[in-house]
Parts: structure tokens; sequence; C-alpha cells
């Protein structure tokens, strides 16, 4: 369960081959998975899956850096000028804390996005492969508002690791304190 980097020592995917086999074995045990209209034809099933891991990263980032919760963090607040060309994105090589939970993250991805929909009958409610994409669909919008709400894995200066500048700040939009006579509204 580690990053796949390239020659440079940067991330290209979040999970690997064995990631994605680890978490749900019975899939390629009882279905014969096509990789026939991969971009590249791959010459064995982990290629392909590495091949898929590599598509869920860009996926994922791009997901982060289209939340609301992203842009907060970056300070991004109430800005209306912001369009999704001038947000940055994020930047893979200073994730330094809970990888296993971004490598679940993505593999989660892979698995309700581009394999299981392979050989779903979607015609059967019933199917166990329609009712794991509903789950790891659900797996993965959990973990991932999770993350966003934390943010305690985001190293946002690149300098130390993360530090207290770098942890997500929350603050309530309406708050009231003491009675309702002394009304403190916080915005």
């Amino acid at each position: 369960m580690a990053f796949v980097t390239n020659v440079n020592g940067n991330v290209i995917a979040y999970c690997e081959a064995a990631d994605i086999r680890d978490k749900d074995q019975r899939v390629f045990e009882s279905n014969e998975i096509n990789f026939a209209d991969a971009p590249t034809t791959p010459t064995s099933l982990d290629e392909y899956l590495e091949d898929l891991s590599i598509k869920a990263f860009a996926r994922i980032n791009e997901k982060i850096r289209a939340s609301a919760k992203w842009r907060s963090y970056l300070g991004y607040t109430n800005n209306s000028a912001l369009t999704g060309n001038t947000i940055p994105g994020i930047n893979a090589d200073r994730i330094v804390g809970r990888k296993s939970d971004i490598t679940d993250l993505a593999t989660y991805y892979v698995l309700k996005e581009y394999l299981l929909p392979k050989v779903a009958d979607f015609g059967d409610e019933l199917n166990s492969e329609v009712q794991k994409i509903t789950y790891y669909a659900s797996k993965f919008d959990d973990l991932f508002n999770e993350l966003m709400d934390m943010m305690d894995w985001y190293d946002a200066d690149g300098a130390n690791g993360v530090d207290e500048n770098d942890k997500m700040i929350s603050f309530r939009s309406n708050r009231r304190s003491r009675s309702k006579r002394n009304i403190t509204r916080v915005r």
C-alpha cells in the first residue's frame, strides 16, 4: 500500500494493482475482466489495474480541486472572481499523512467507476456487483468527506510536514452565545 511514483519520484497513482486485488479478490475470481478497451493495450491484468489507478488518481485530484472545502482550505472563500482554472490543484507529493486512507479512497474509486460496471448486470437490482457499486460509492463518499473535513494529511506549504498552519480551521456561521437577548452572529 504505497503510492506509485514515476522515475522522477513524483506520485502518479494513489494505489497499485495489489491494493485493488486485495480490496475485493472475488471480483477477479468470479469474473473475467476484459481490458481490450484500455487506451493502451496492457499485457496483463495488473498492468490494466495500474492504468486504471492512474486514471483514478487524476479524477480524485480534480474532485478535490472542485470541492468547496478545498477552496476554503486554500483561503478562497466568497470570491466570485475565481474559476476552475485559477484554483491550484492538489500536489500529490505533499500528502504526508493518512496515506493508507487515500490509497483506500483510490481503490474504492477504481472499483466503483471502472471495474464493477464492466461485470455488473444493471438489469437486476439484486445483482451482487450492482450492490457492490453502491457499497463502494458510499465508502468513497464517506472517506472523501472525512478527508476533506479534516485536512490533516496535506502539507500546504511543502516545508516541514503538517503543522498547525496546514490544518483546516472550521468556523460556524450562525452561532448564539448565552441567551436569546445577546445574540452574536459570526460570519
